[in-house]
């Protein structure tokens, strides 16, 4: 999970920076590190990466997610909508924001956890004095025909989450008129009635952003706020009636968040100038701190945790992209770094060359890396995770018909390549054949980017 702040461009001269990572849950050997100059993927378990640049469709992309199984479609935030893609970021497509011309754009989402066909979403107004609104979409992200929420006026609708063990229940944060106080929303029933809780009293009229809902417990919700002297976490247990303020960092930043297996929650950041990482083995209400990288993001799946750093930091033991650690949290093993990648994603080969250049020209990688072929390795004696065209045996085109604009590489349709799975529509997406959607499914048995050098992302915000 990634504590998500705004999007920087590359265009606009930032300096590379990861943002979030991402682990589809049924697919144990897939990582996927997204950075504001493309997404980087294994498909081997972390033995080798290949890099998908920006498209027309991800341009300024951030708050990238992944959904839950069988899609595990790819989502994010850019300056054209929401996008999502079902073949490991070879191609994206846009959803339709609701409501001709009403909607400037989407300022966040979020995928049901338990269901790969909801999503909700924050648009923001196109006009002055128009409304934010909440649409939900039925078909991952496609269409957005079910409207679940509308601010009040002057209201500034900051981020959504859904709870995995109840998802009836959904939670909004939101800066409340002139003095932009904040407000919790809450609904148990889907989006059909909101109860709001005025978070002032007890956290003052500052910025206040989702982090997450605890797993377990829908009633449990870590809040980012964020006044004038630095970040702090707010937790409540009890749906906002009260709030517990375990973590401050005085003249510094919260960057990323996780929940492990076991229960220990792992909060990243900064405090004053020093990287640390703050652990707590009560559910929250207490923390320990302690030194570590500089952490963007955090992120744990099969009992593995994994951590994206400053991949230029000047100590070369916590100079990574991505690594792991095997104690929660205390000491970190690098395992990628950007000069690591070893091609662009095979369908993107030509689409990509010139970002591709324009990177090596910037030392981030040997330029040879721009002509290798991709050629992941077997994990633990076996095949890497194989291309969703090559599981699912079909070459038809990643859209579909009455789909929105399909994003390509170079090439347009067929032939997969490591790390970028074009060929195939996912099981439950619109228009995926059956067969195909069946093959699939049997195939796959399966929410917070601070910093550029010197200085580390939403949850502008957080997650997830």
């Amino acid at each position: 999970m990634v504590l998500r702040w705004p999007a920087r461009a590359l265009a606009n001269g930032a300096f590379p920076d990861s943002l979030s990572i991402l682990l589809p849950a049924d697919r144990p050997n897939q990582i996927v590190l997204a950075t504001n100059f493309g997404l980087i993927v294994s498909v081997d378990g972390g033995q080798t990466w290949t890099w998908s640049c920006e498209q027309t469709a991800t341009m300024g992309g951030r708050l990238y997610q992944a959904g839950p199984p069988p899609l595990d479609r790819l989502f994010g935030i850019s300056t054209a909508g929401l996008v999502f893609s079902d073949d490991g970021a070879c191609s994206w497509r846009v959803g339709s924001a609701p409501g001709a011309g009403a909607a400037a754009g989407v300022s966040d989402a979020f995928p049901d956890p338990t269901n790969p066909n909801r999503v909700l979403a924050i648009f923001a107004p196109a006009a002055a004095g128009a409304p934010y609104t909440v649409y939900e979409s039925a078909d991952g992200g496609a269409t957005f025909g079910t409207l679940r929420f509308t601010g009040a006026p002057g209201d500034v609708l900051t981020g959504v989450e859904i709870a995995r063990s109840d998802p009836r229940i959904a939670y909004l944060t939101v800066a409340s008129g002139d003095s932009f106080s904040p407000k919790l929303m809450r609904t148990s029933n889907g989006g059909g009635d909101w109860q709001a809780t005025d978070l002032a009293p007890a956290l003052g009229a500052h910025n206040v952003r989702l982090i997450a809902i605890d797993p377990g417990d829908p009633n449990k919700v870590f809040l980012r706020v964020t006044p004038t002297t630095g970040d702090s976490l707010a937790v409540t247990d009890d749906a906002g009636a009260r709030f517990v303020t375990p973590v401050s960092a005085p003249g510094g930043i919260l960057t990323s968040f996780v929940r492990l297996p076991s229960g220990t929650l792992l909060l990243a950041g900064v405090v004053g100038t020093d990287n640390v990482i703050f652990r707590s083995a009560d559910g929250g209400m207490t923390f320990s701190q302690a030194p570590a990288p500089a952490l963007r993001a955090l992120a744990t799946r099969g009992g593995r945790l994994f951590g994206s750093a400053d991949n230029f930091d000047d100590n070369p033991a916590l100079a990574f992209a991505l690594g792991e650690s095997t104690d929660e949290g205390r000491s970190w093993t690098p395992v990628m770094t950007y000069d690591q990648v070893q091609a662009i994603s095979a369908r993107l080969k030509a689409a990509c060359q010139t970002d591709c250049a324009a990177q090596a020209d910037r030392g981030l990688w040997d330029g040879t890396m721009c002509d290798a072929d991709p050629m992941p390795k077997p994990v633990d004696g076996g095949a890497a995770d194989a291309p969703a065209d090559a599981r699912a045996g079909n070459d038809g085109a990643a859209g579909q018909p009455g789909d929105a604009p399909v994003e390509t590489g170079a090439g347009g349709g067929g032939g997969g390549g490591a790390g970028c799975r074009c060929g195939v529509a996912g099981p439950g997406s619109p228009g995926a054949p059956a067969g195909a959607a069946l093959l699939a499914l049997a195939a796959a048995l399966r929410r917070a980017s601070r910093r550029s050098r010197g200085r580390s992302r939403s949850t502008g915000p957080a997650r997830r």
